[in-house]
């Protein structure tokens, strides 16, 4: 885990992305008995997400193919106008690793969800599967008192993005599901979710939003 948070907050850095996801083997390298010795580790099912009982089914995960690496920062505090520019600059939130799911967030192409529009690039994707999804979005009011020190073309399109899923609808639950782990009941109340995620990240919406159980 060490080893996947050196490489995400890297990827962080280079890419101005709070939430950055890679492949295995991009974090432990092509070879397979590496991987698994390296990688050994669980996740979340990713065909029953939750139990009997409502709570996060974990299991074992396969991690020798298709498996990901998701990260979640925040800017430590004092950070400039211009975002992070040094490692010690991240704080970390959470870091967890997923067998490939139903949607992957570092393939899936725009079009596919609906996002394919001015302003809106693959970061986004990754805020929505990474901060949104079933494993940090509760920590989202851990990180609204650090989100204006992101870097500002970070946050243009995370605003970007927020707006145009909230005005246009592009994606139904069933997609938001495969890329978050999160069900809403129908495209309105994921609407309203995310217009309230919006508000409170950019218009000082007092009170975190609240994503189904």
């Amino acid at each position: 885990m060490v080893r996947g948070d050196d490489a995400l907050r890297a990827a962080a850095l280079k890419n101005h992305d709070l939430s950055p996801i890679l492949r295995f083997e991009e974090v432990y390298g092509p070879d397979m008995v590496t991987r698994a010795v390296q990688a050994t580790a669980i996740g979340i099912d990713q065909v029953n997400p939750y139990g009997p009982d409502g709570e996060i089914n974990y299991v074992y995960g396969d991690f020798y193919t298709g498996a990901l690496v998701y990260g979640v920062y925040r800017p430590a505090e004092g950070v400039g106008d211009a975002g992070p520019a040094r490692e010690d600059e991240l704080w970390n939130t959470t870091l967890y690793p997923y067998p490939g799911g139903a949607v992957d967030p570092t393939s899936v192409p725009l079009a596919e969800l609906g996002l394919e529009v001015p302003g809106v690039d693959r970061r986004f994707v990754n805020f929505c599967a990474g901060m949104l999804g079933v494993e940090a979005v509760d920590d989202l009011g851990m990180l609204k008192a650090a989100f204006d020190a992101a870097w500002p073309d970070y946050r243009e399109t995370v605003r970007a993005g927020l707006l145009h899923m909230a005005e246009h609808r592009p994606m139904t639950v069933r997609q938001w599901y495969e890329l978050t782990y999160v069900l809403f009941p129908d495209e309105k109340a994921l609407t309203v979710y995310l217009a309230q995620v919006y508000a409170y990240l950019f218009d000082d919406y007092p009170a975190m939003p609240l994503a189904p159980n």
